[in-house]
C-alpha cells in the first residue's frame, strides 16, 4: 500500500478542520474568562496549542475506527492484540487532552483540584481510560 501525500490529507482533513474549530472554541472560553488578557492573544495561542491534541484524538477515536475495525474483521491482527492497541492509543489521546482539559478549565473557572495539573490526575485519567476502554472491547461489543 502506497502512502501519499494527497491520501493523508485525504483521511486527515476532516480532523484537522474540526480540531482547529474545537480549539477556536476553546480559546474563546479561556479569552472570556480571563479579560485583563489580550483576548486575540489568548484565542491563537490556546487554540495553536490545542489544536494538535484535539486533531490526533479526533482522527484516532473518530475518524479512523473504521481501520481499526477492518483490521479486526480481516483477521489481520489478534482480536486481542487489537484490543490492546486500541485501549492504549485511547487512553494515550485522552490523557493529553484531558490533562489540557483540566489544566485549561481548572485555571480559567479557578478550581483548585482540576490546577495545576499533577501526577495522581495523569495516573488517574490514563489508567482509567486505559481500562475503561479496554474493558468496554473485550466485553461491550458482543
Amino acid at each position: 500500500m502506497r502512502v501519499t501525500m494527497r491520501s493523508i490529507v485525504q483521511s486527515w482533513w476532516r480532523s484537522a478542520v474540526l480540531g482547529l474549530a474545537l480549539g477556536l472554541v476553546f480559546g474563546l472560553l479561556m479569552a472570556s474568562r480571563n479579560p485583563g488578557a489580550p483576548a486575540s492573544v489568548v484565542v491563537v495561542v490556546t487554540a495553536f496549542t490545542t489544536w494538535p491534541v484535539i486533531t490526533v484524538a479526533l482522527q484516532v477515536l473518530w475518524f479512523d475506527r473504521a481501520t481499526t475495525e477492518r483490521d479486526i474483521a480481516q483477521g489481520e491482527l489478534g482480536v486481542e492484540h487489537a484490543w490492546f492497541q486500541e485501549a492504549g492509543a485511547t487512553a494515550f489521546a485522552t490523557m493529553i487532552g484531558g490533562l489540557l482539559f483540566l489544566e485549561g478549565v481548572g485555571g480559567t473557572l479557578n478550581v483548585s483540584w482540576m490546577a495545576p495539573v499533577g501526577l495522581a490526575h495523569a495516573l488517574v485519567l490514563g489508567l482509567g481510560t486505559f481500562a475503561g476502554s479496554y474493558l468496554w472491547l473485550r466485553f461491550g461489543r458482543r
